[in-house]
């Protein structure tokens, strides 16, 4: 950058005192100024800055002792309130109130309904627990021979040692009916043309042990006796050994195996022994984690010369903790028809088949169940069951009063299960289910004779201030298919009902019940042929102590 600088110099303020004299002498000439003009470049420059070096240090450490003087005046202090020595305290006693362990249960009704039930425990020990326990009921309907009782008798108890534990039961079952299921206006018959007494007497006995290691063997081996006979003098000997075990061998995976022998001999007074036969052996692997369970297994079977292998799978996945579990499972079983499950079954059968076979049973499932909140929880279940050699009841073309055992080869149906209920602790609880199934083909048989397409429930329970409960179930389900001729069939109404009852406890030792059955008076047939009661109501008394 270039600057025009003006100078006025000696030399200039010289000549222009001469020029100024000259002017003086002229007064009439012009002053003239002369300039000087420099040029140079411009470079402008900062001075050096004076820097001051300084050296960072710590002061030097001061190692003398500074003497405190502390004056703190002595104060007296007086206490009204001598400490008494410390002494140990006793145990306090056992807060847990006494058992109540036995009762007593006595009531009469409108149908000459007695009921006697008692039971007597053993209450609290550590070494071993004991129990017995009486009942006893009957009724009497409108209809002739419409009558019925029933008698149990039942004693268990359990032993624990350090190691193990044993448990065993022994009882007396006795169950009277008669086949009233008849026209009574054309036919004349005395009680003891129609009179039915079941009785069996049982025991069984059990060994688990108590490992000490959670992950050790846990075995639970169990045999059972059951000895079952009728008025017509058919009886049957059961003996069922079941022997499990499991062990963990890693975390959350278990392996189990069980053997199980169930084996009946079924005679007639005069006829030949039939024997009914049911061994498997059960392997299985058990996956047990917070959101998941996983069962595969497999159970080879033989039955009546017949093998079968048959899977077993089940799934539970979480796919909201609790709240959503995906249930799924592919299950295959059989079902023992031998004499005394049948007539548990159907109580009015006749004869008992010599060349029965029981029943393979094949489930395919899925369906989802969890909990909603603290007090809610569902479950339901679709699948497709497929039953072979299916026992069907009809009643019999020579005396149409008893039932007749139809085997139906094949039989095919789709189950539709859901149930939802409510708990709220012990004062309230509500539960309503329904099963269906729609046999849609079979193979034998014209129709599924005697087996009851739909089943549904609601039970309400409700405690008042706990002294009064209060409960309610109200049931229905749907009529099943009977024979009238060869090739012909029909349909039994279905049923609506409601059953009440409720107990107060006047004390702590005595208290009231009271039941109504059947209180829309449907009087339904489950069998065809066989009316129900209709109203019911009984009450009495409860002892306890």
């Amino acid at each position: 950058m270039h600057r025009t600088i003006k100078y006025t110099s000696k030399i200039f303020i010289a000549a222009a005192a001469g020029l100024f004299i000259q002017q003086s002498a002229k007064a009439q000439d012009t002053l003239k100024e002369a300039t000087i003009d420099i040029i140079t470049n411009y470079q402008p420059k900062l001075r050096d800055a004076a820097k001051l070096n300084l050296t960072a240090s710590l002061p030097a450490t001061d190692s003398s002792r500074s003497k405190m003087n502390y004056n703190i005046p002595a104060l007296n202090l007086n206490f009204m309130y001598q400490p008494v020595p410390l002494k140990p305290l006793a145990l306090g006693k056992d807060s847990l109130n006494a058992l109540q362990n036995n009762f007593i249960k006595v009531g009469y009704g409108n149908l000459s309904t007695p009921l006697i039930q008692a039971g007597v425990g053993s209450g609290r020990n550590d070494q071993y627990n004991l129990g017995l326990f009486f009942n006893y009921t009957g009724s009497k309907g409108d209809i002739q021979y419409q009558d019925y009782s029933t008698m149990n008798i039942l004693g268990s108890g359990t032993y624990f040692a350090e190691k193990f534990e044993v448990d065993g039961r022994v009882g007396f079952n006795r169950n009277r009916v008669n086949y009233y299921g008849y026209d009574h206006t054309l036919i004349d018959l005395k009680e003891e043309d129609v009179k039915q007494v079941f009785s069996e007497v049982f025991a069984k006995v059990g060994l688990r042990n108590r490992p000490a290691d959670p992950k050790g063997f846990k075995i639970n081996p169990n045999v059972e006796f059951i000895a079952f006979k009728d008025s017509y003098k058919r009886q049957e000997n059961t003996f069922v050994a079941n022997i499990p075990v499991s062990k963990e061998i890693f975390d959350d995976i278990h392996v189990k195996v069980s053997g199980v022998f169930d084996l009946s001999a079924y005679k007639m007074d005069g006829g030949e022994t039939i024997n009914n036969n049911v061994s498997s052996v059960r392997p299985a692997v058990e996956i047990t984690k917070p959101s998941f369970y996983l069962r595969v297994g497999v159970n080879p079977t033989w039955t009546n010369k017949e093998t079968y292998i048959l899977p077993d799978i089940t799934n539970d996945i979480h796919i909201a903790e609790k709240k959503l579990i995906l249930s799924s499972g592919w299950v295959n079983y059989i079902n023992k028809n031998n004499f005394r499950n049948l007539a548990n079954m159907n109580p009015f059968i006749a004869d008992y088949p010599n060349t029965i076979l029981n029943t393979k049973v094949q489930e395919i499932y899925t369906g989802i169940k969890g909990t909603l909140g603290s007090h809610f929880n569902y479950n339901t279940k679709i699948g497709v069951i497929n039953y072979k050699n299916m026992p069907l009841f009809v009643n019999d073309a020579t005396d149409p009063k008893k039932f007749a055992i139809r085997n139906e080869a094949s039989l095919k149906a789709t189950q539709i299960h859901g149930e939802i209920g409510y708990i709220d602790e012990e004062k309230f609880q509500v539960r309503l289910g329904a099963t269906y199934f729609d046999y849609g083909k079979q193979e034998t048989e014209l129709k599924p004779y005697g087996l009851v397409p739909l089943n549904a429930n609601l039970n309400i329970q409700y405690t008042i201030a706990k002294k009064l409960q209060l409960k309610a179930d109200l049931f229905a389900f749907g009529g099943n298919y009977y024979v009238i001729q060869p090739n012909d069939f029909n349909k039994t109404d279905g049923a609506f009902d409601m059953n009440l009852g409720a107990s107060y406890d006047i004390t702590k030792n005595f208290g009231l019940w009271f039941n109504a059955n059947n209180l829309f008076n449907s009087k339904y047939q489950r069998w065809n042929g066989y009316q129900s009661y209709g109203v019911n109501v009984l009450g009495g008394l409860m002892i306890k102590f």
